[in-house]
């Protein structure tokens, strides 16, 4: 079972994401504060496996340089991934596209701890903002989204966790979808 510690970032109030199983560290989208963001993993003495990127927007990878020379050997995973799903060290989860605030939105879905995290793709009860161009996109995210279990754990790039279901129930984006 993993466990996920949340650490708000910067001044857009970004929330960069630790996974862990206690040992292994994965971490999700460092987008600021990257002393904050060391001192967790050190003080809980995890061993940082993978950077996983949902897009590429200053607040969610501001810090991301300074982690990277932190942690070296970590797999960075983003947009430009091939794989569809992927599996560090002990870590398996899906990345899923989720194209629609931006180009190159993806999601992380670890389906065997049903969570996933969506960056800005979407939030409690409403959606990223939509990127010119990209209305259809993200159109399509969210018809994924929608036939997910209700009971996967969303974690968003910002604000408050929120659950499939409560999204299915509660966000105007989903209605009619």
């Amino acid at each position: 079972m993993i466990k996920v510690i949340t650490i708000v970032t910067g001044m857009l109030e970004e929330n960069c994401y630790i996974i862990h199983n206690d040992i292994d560290a994965l971490i999700v989208d460092p987008g600021d504060n990257s002393d904050i963001i060391i001192s967790e993993i050190e003080k809980l003495n995890l061993n940082v496996k993978g950077i996983l990127i949902t897009h590429y927007h200053f607040d969610h990878v501001g810090a991301l340089d300074d982690i990277k020379a932190k942690y070296p050997n970590a797999v960075l995973v983003d947009y430009k991934t091939k794989e569809d799903k992927l599996q560090i060290g002990t870590f398996e989860f899906k990345k899923i596209e989720t194209f629609g605030h931006s180009s190159d939105s993806v999601s992380y879905y670890f389906d065997n701890n049903n969570v996933l995290f969506t960056g800005d793709f979407v939030f409690k009860e409403t959606i990223g903002n939509i990127e010119e161009n990209l209305e259809d996109e993200m159109a399509n995210s969210l018809n994924v989204f929608k036939y997910m279990p209700e009971s996967v754990v969303c974690y968003p790039g910002h604000g408050e966790s929120t659950t499939v279901g409560h999204e299915l129930k509660n966000n105007p984006f989903l209605r009619g979808i």
